[in-house]
């Protein structure tokens, strides 16, 4: 008769262990314990991810350049339609939040050839649901169209969602802003360069101008001609940055 009940009380012991799953310590519930459902956060409504891409391709040696974005290994086909001489590609995506790995290949035609260059991110990119992530990236080149660094990184930054800025998407044309940045680079480097009769120091520089008035450069460095540019405002158009690329002959 004992030995049954020793029996039976061996069985019970073994119920009771499988029912408790073993103690957790408030550290570690974090790892070993998981909801019986797990929660998700609501449809993405805003446009979260903003993927910008500036000084791609023009009507001079840039001609046909384009570039190639990638999520995930995935290919991200733009929703317009790319021009030979589009400048500045602008993804508007919405994404479920979470961490993604970013790339992009600046195609250049550069020689006889097409060259292929990598465009990174240091990190993966973090999407939230309550923020936009806008991820930018500024192809300096040579007057040949080829980067000036071969392997090229975006930066990113978090902006806040507003009413007040969905309204003014939504309802009211974009306001461009009346200066826009002159990016100056030339071969050799150190030129010095002069705006509007005015000094504005050597190469490679950024400097504001007035958006809706034509300008004058002058370029010069010893042992090189001086190169005079005349920059046409309505070229400008609305992008924020108009690049100047220079490659001075010697005497």
């Amino acid at each position: 008769m004992k030995r049954y009940q020793r029996g039976f009380l061996l069985i019970l012991g073994i119920f009771f262990l499988i029912g408790c799953k073993g103690n957790v310590s408030v550290d570690e519930a974090y790892n070993a314990i998981r909801p019986v459902k797990q929660l998700e956060l609501p449809d993405q409504i805003e446009e979260n991810f903003v993927v910008i891409i500036e000084n791609v391709a023009d009507e001079g040696t840039s001609y046909k350049n384009r570039v190639d974005l990638y999520i995930n290994g995935h290919k991200i086909n733009p929703d317009w339609l790319v021009s030979n001489v589009q400048n500045k590609y602008v993804y508007r995506m919405r994404m479920r939040p979470g961490y993604y790995e970013l790339k992009a290949y600046y195609n250049a035609y550069v020689g006889w050839g097409e060259d292929k260059y990598e465009i990174l991110s240091e990190e993966l990119i973090r999407i939230q649901h309550d923020k936009r992530t806008v991820v930018t990236a500024d192809i300096v080149k040579k007057p040949n169209g080829e980067p000036v660094n071969k392997k090229m990184y975006f930066t990113a930054k978090f902006e806040d969602f507003t009413k007040e800025t969905k309204k003014r998407q939504d309802s009211e044309p974009v306001e461009i802003d009346s200066f826009i940045d002159l990016q100056i680079n030339t071969v050799p480097e150190h030129a010095q360069i002069i705006i509007d009769d005015k000094v504005v120091g050597q190469s490679p520089l950024r400097y504001k101008v007035t958006r809706n008035e034509d300008h004058i450069i002058q370029i010069s460095a010893p042992g090189y001609r001086t190169k005079t540019k005349f920059i046409d405002h309505a070229k400008m158009g609305s992008q924020n940055i108009y690049h100047v690329i220079q490659e001075l002959e010697k005497e």
